[in-house]
């Protein structure tokens, strides 16, 4: 027979389990008897004196559960709810303590207290009489009508309660709150001491009197006060909030834990103990955590607007700039002028592209208090979004005059006077904030940059060796990097990128540069490697996964670039930035079906999220649903209702439909909002000029003409309007001026436009190829260049084009189209394999089908080409070309009656062009 092994117990634990076993069998001896009412009540106040209010409750519920109309008891549970901070429920014991005919002067005052508390204004009014007898309620009766504004009725009744007691403390405390409403701090304080003096351990007045001493800024003198409520309440829960708050405030945040925890001890929530967290929450920098914490203050209370407030600051400090817009206003709404949250308002516009919106919110703030710091330096960031970089300068520079020691301030002066072309001053006030903040890198980086922008190499390196004295950084050794690898000291700059990453192997920027060097040195695996060497240790670094895909599609392998997407997004699936990227890459690639899924699910995750929604636009107009893109762009301007940009994409989208005037109206609504803004001044004159509306046209372009004749613009919006009217030679003259005054690659196809109109195509060819001589990395212009020889059959020049675009850019899916083609039509053997790589990059757009399987067919593989000339016609039956080149596969490879039926088709077709070979060929079949 086995023995179980004998259980070893320290003996404290054993203690504690026979010391719990009696405690039970007490309980339940305790049951069976009627329980000890003084005794119980004496406990009751024994534990409310330690501290302990939960075990005061307790006590006290077991008297009620034997005498529930024991009003006095009930009294008191009311008063311990109201310590616990428990406001309902002190509410519904001191309405059940009347109910059990406790007499109205003990009950009422204490009623009307808690429902003060909850703001119950109208209901104190309605349950405290209105007989003028009883000063302590006529006290009340006034703070319920100070509640309302009531100030002038609040004011009689307070001098009438203090005309029958002239020591009434509760009438002197509505005297005080008075005051304070009428900005008299002064006078608050002289009622509240008067008050005091009168009942010096009633905790009412110790905490109107040390609230009062917080709101005037003297927290040391308002704890005091805090700490004598504790003395004489140690359970007091809106005190252990306030001194927590107090402590906050001052940056104490490990005491305030403390007081916090001590807090929970008497209650586990409720609206300002979960307030209050989240403000410590947002003092440490833990977002997410008072983001949280504010859902259930606000699930609890909407209309609590310090959490509507502090939710705003939130949400600003996790880049959620919609949803922070959104709470700061609403806040507003209910204390308009607030400073703090006009401040956060403001600079929360400026994230969300608003600038002239934070300078109209800003303007009597400014007037009124012209000497702030904070405002002018926004007001000066407001006009430096808006390029208008004088009035920048002015007030950023009052700004300095009233902070020199700023060293942000001196930052954002360089950076305006900077933007005025001033480099001699923006370079002062930069080194002049460097040596204001050895610890901020910030001034120093700009500082480099602006003598990168001069090139002057030696003096960006002598400000970087500034920043390499402040402590080994990453990001100036990369930055170090930079200005070796712009002064063509391509050692000395791998050797600086190296040196950021031993410091941090993980620093993005610095991978990114030494990538870059790899591939300058054509070795764009040894980049690769890399990069795959960083996601071997961390396998969910989504930046390594998107240098990737960028490294993959310099390579022109956009497959293998959408797979580090997918990737990033699988191992991510609650991050943003990489399934955008993804959604783009999509579209890019044709994938227009999997762009628009993944448009849809990321909108449906992010609501608020422009973004996101701009993206499902994009991908509906791609995906020629132009009704659906035109509901998103409409939604997105209600969210961004001054947004020119916006309003052009909803033009965009009525264009598509052919809804014309509306286009009209979205494009003058863009050009009301930005009378600069180039695309809204060009579809405005489009769209007039389709209609036929000339003088408002001409009155568009010469209106930018006036406001900036060195700019091209205008001159080119005229042009435009005179060859609409076929009024080709006086349309050259603007394109010349214009080119002139800004040569571009838009502008010399202007030009070569009206050439070739007027004749004159052998001058437009050469002056073009001048341009491209001249500026060789202009891809445009060389694809249209290609595009207009291959429309004029002008196969050599074409392809010689086609070429070079394809040299420079090798993912170019539709130039190794056109060059196939081009080559083909050539009857160049060089076709198949450029169509072979388009396929191989887009296998999936029926265009590129249709070159492979016509340059096969051509060169004599009619076999290989038929399943791909078959899926191209399926996929676009109604593309004549491509079932002219599908029937002519089916002839070659003999399958005469298919051939014959897709033939016949095509001379249904009437707009088909080729019928008369087509009708040739018939007889063959």
């Amino acid at each position: 027979m086995s023995t179980l092994p004998k259980q070893q117990y320290p003996s404290s634990t054993i203690l504690s389990v026979l010391f719990s076993a009696a405690l039970l069998a007490g309980s339940l001896t305790a049951c069976t008897g009627k329980p000890d009412a003084p005794k119980l009540l004496a406990e009751a106040q024994q534990y409310q004196r330690r501290g302990d209010i939960k075990a005061a409750i307790i006590q006290l519920k077991n008297i009620l559960q034997a005498n529930p109309d024991d009003g006095a008891a009930r009294a008191l549970l009311g008063d311990y709810y109201l310590e616990g901070g428990d406001l309902q429920s002190a509410e519904k014991e001191y309405r059940r303590a009347r109910q059990a005919r406790l007499p109205d002067t003990e009950i009422l005052p204490r009623l009307a207290r808690v429902m003060l508390l909850q703001q119950q204004y109208k209901e104190v009014l309605a349950t405290l009489p209105d007989d003028g007898k009883v000063p302590d309620l006529m006290a009340l009766r006034a703070a319920a009508l100070l509640g309302l504004d009531k100030r002038a009725d609040a004011a009689q009744l307070l001098e009438a309660a203090l005309a029958l007691q002239g020591g009434n403390s509760f009438a002197l405390l509505g005297k005080a709150r008075l005051a304070l409403m009428k900005a008299d701090p002064a006078g608050a304080m002289a009622y509240a001491d008067q008050a005091l003096a009168l009942h010096p351990a009633d905790i009412d007045h110790l905490r109107f009197k040390a609230d009062l001493l917080r709101a005037q800024g003297k927290p040391t003198e308002a704890r005091t006060y805090y700490d004598q409520i504790l003395a004489l309440r140690p359970a007091d829960l809106q005190t252990r909030i306030d001194i927590a708050g107090l402590l906050i405030q001052a940056g104490g945040f490990a005491e305030a834990k403390q007081q916090l925890a001590k807090a929970r001890t008497i209650s586990q929530g409720g609206l300002a103990l979960d307030f209050t967290q989240a403000l410590l929450d947002f003092r440490e920098q833990k977002y997410p955590a008072a983001l949280e914490r504010l859902q259930l203050v606000q699930r609890g209370a909407p209309d609590y607007m310090p959490g509507v407030l502090l939710s705003g600051a939130v949400q600003y400090e996790l880049n959620n700039n919609v949803q922070a817009e959104l709470h700061l206003r609403r806040f507003l709404e209910s204390q308009p002028g607030h400073l703090y949250a006009s401040k956060l308002l403001a600079a929360t516009l400026l994230r969300n592209g608003k600038p002239s919106e934070a300078l109209a919110l800003l303007a009597p703030l400014l007037e009124r208090l012209p000497d702030d710091p904070e405002l002018l330096a926004t007001a000066g960031d407001a006009h430096m979004r808006l390029q208008q970089f004088n009035q920048a300068a002015d007030y950023l520079q009052r700004a300095v005059e009233l902070a020199p020691g700023a060293p942000a301030l001196h930052t954002a002066l360089g950076a305006s006077r900077l933007g005025m072309g001033d480099g001699q001053r923006a370079i002062a006030e930069l080194e002049r904030a460097s040596g204001l903040d050895s610890k901020s890198s910030r001034a120093g980086t700009m500082l480099v940059v602006v003598h990168l922008r001069a090139r002057d190499y030696p003096k960006a390196l002598a400000a970087v060796h500034t920043l390499e004295k402040q402590g080994n950084n990453p990001a100036v050794q990369n930055l170090k990097g930079g200005v070796l690898l712009a002064s063509q000291d391509f050692a000395g700059a791998r050797v600086a990128f190296q040196g950021a990453l031993s410091l941090d192997p993980a620093y993005q920027p610095a991978l990114d540069n030494l990538a870059q060097l790899d591939v300058l040195e054509q070795q764009p695996e040894r980049a690769r490697q890399r990069y795959e060497a960083v996601l071997a240790k961390d396998k969910r670094n989504i930046a390594v996964m998107t240098a990737l895909a960028r490294l993959a599609t310099g390579q022109g392998r956009i497959a293998e670039a959408i797979a580090w997407l997918e990737r990033a997004q699988r191992e991510n699936p609650d991050a943003l930035a990489p399934a955008m990227l993804l959604a783009k890459y999509y579209l890019r690639a044709g994938d227009t079906p999997k762009a628009l899924i993944l448009a849809q699910k990321i909108q449906a995750g992010n609501p608020g999220n422009t973004e996101a929604l701009a993206l499902l636009a994009l991908a509906q107009t791609t995906a020629g649903n132009h009704e659906a893109a035109l509901d998103s762009y409409s939604s997105l301007a209600a969210l961004q209702p001054d947004s020119p940009m916006v309003q052009m994409q909803i033009a965009g989208a009525n264009m598509g439909l052919r809804k014309l005037p509306a286009a009209l109206t979205a494009a003058r609504k863009a050009l009301a909002l930005q009378p600069e803004n180039g695309l809204a001044q060009l579809t405005t004159v489009r769209l007039l000029v389709e209609q036929g509306s000339w003088n408002e046209a001409f009155a568009i372009a010469q209106a930018a003409q006036k406001r900036n004749p060195q700019l091209p613009l205008g001159y080119r919006l005229e042009a435009d309007i005179l060859m609409a009217q076929s009024r080709t030679a006086p349309a050259l003259k603007q394109y010349e001026y214009a080119y002139k005054l800004e040569p571009s690659g838009p502008a010399m196809i202007a030009v070569h436009r009206a050439l070739t109109t007027l004749g004159r195509k052998p001058e437009a060819t050469e002056r073009f190829l001048q341009w491209l001589k001249l500026n060789p990395r202009d891809g445009a212009a060389r694809i249209y260049l290609a595009s207009a020889l291959l429309a004029a059959q002008d196969y050599a020049g074409a392809a010689a084009q086609y070429e070079k675009i394809v040299e420079a850019d090798a993912g170019n899916v539709m130039a190794l189209n056109d060059l196939a083609w081009t080559l083909q039509s050539m009857k160049d053997q060089r076709a198949l394999e450029f169509a072979e790589r388009a396929h191989k990059l887009a296998g999936d757009n029926p265009a590129i089908k249709d070159t492979l399987g016509w340059v096969l067919t051509e060169q004599g593989q009619a076999g290989r080409a038929l399943p791909l000339l078959k899926q191209a016609s399926e996929a676009v039956p109604q593309a004549a070309d491509i079932r002219f080149h599908y029937a002519t596969a089916l002839m070659k490879t003999g399958d005469k009656p298919a051939a014959r039926r897709q033939f016949e088709l095509l001379l249904a077709d009437k707009s088909f062009t080729r019928q008369a070979e087509v009708r040739a060929l018939l007889p063959q079949l």
